[in-house]
């Protein structure tokens, strides 16, 4: 047995780091766009990522779409000018 080989491939854990690094960095783009129905949710949302980032990051993606405004596709056409 060797103690300096690790069991597993070298290679997991950097690209585990990169696909969280990639949903942590979304969620917090994501909550600086969204509009919350009230305003204190950015601030708890934002708190929630940034103190606690592994389960924050998981529980805004799967839970904040409750929370946000609905947008609605509204176009503008009076401002198009034939």
């Amino acid at each position: 047995m060797n103690l300096l080989e690790p069991s597993f491939p070298v290679w997991i854990a950097p690209l585990t780091l990169v696909f969280y690094l990639g949903f942590w960095i979304y969620a917090i783009v994501d909550l600086l766009r969204a509009d919350f129905k009230d305003s204190s949710q950015r601030i708890l949302w934002m708190l929630l990522l940034i103190f606690v980032p592994v389960i924050g990051t998981f529980l805004y993606l799967s839970m904040s779409r409750t929370m946000k405004k609905r947008r609605r596709f509204e176009p503008d056409f009076r401002s198009q000018k034939d």
